[in-house]
């Protein structure tokens, strides 16, 4: 069975990340920071073909809006070392990686940290909140 995905669009502004995660992982370091660029660009284009389809213009300039994990982390009230634990273990998903390494995230981080801490709040595990908010 295949499966099907839509195009993954790299943006220029990531083009150093992709080829820095293939050149990672062509020397035996691993898929994972080619894996997460890949999903986070999928999900990125997918979201511009279907505000396409429902004849809505994408936003592409959202630079201005993302927020460094020290914004974000004084926001939600939340340690740095728990946004980036969170971020890892794929609860929060980073908008863009500067070409210093430092994480931006998108404003709408905000409501799911809000999500995860009432998620939390019921005494879920971090694998029982991921689930929750996938489904």
């Amino acid at each position: 069975m295949k499966t099907i995905c839509p195009v993954a669009i790299i943006r220029k502004r990531d083009r150093l990340a992709y080829v820095g995660s293939l050149e990672k992982a062509q020397l035996g370091g691993g898929l994972e920071d080619y894996e997460n660029l890949i999903m986070r660009s999928v999900n990125r284009s997918l979201d511009l073909y279907l505000k396409a389809v429902q004849g809505e213009t994408a936003d592409l300039g959202d630079e201005g809006n993302l927020l460094k994990i020290g914004e974000l982390a004084k926001l939600v009230g939340e340690s740095h070392s728990t946004l980036r634990h969170w971020t890892k273990t794929g609860l929060l998903e980073v908008a863009e990686i500067t070409k210093a390494g430092y994480q931006l995230y998108p404003q709408d981080t905000v409501e799911r940290i809000q999500q995860i801490h009432r998620l939390k709040a019921q005494r879920l595990t971090l694998l029982e909140v991921r689930e929750r908010l996938i489904s």
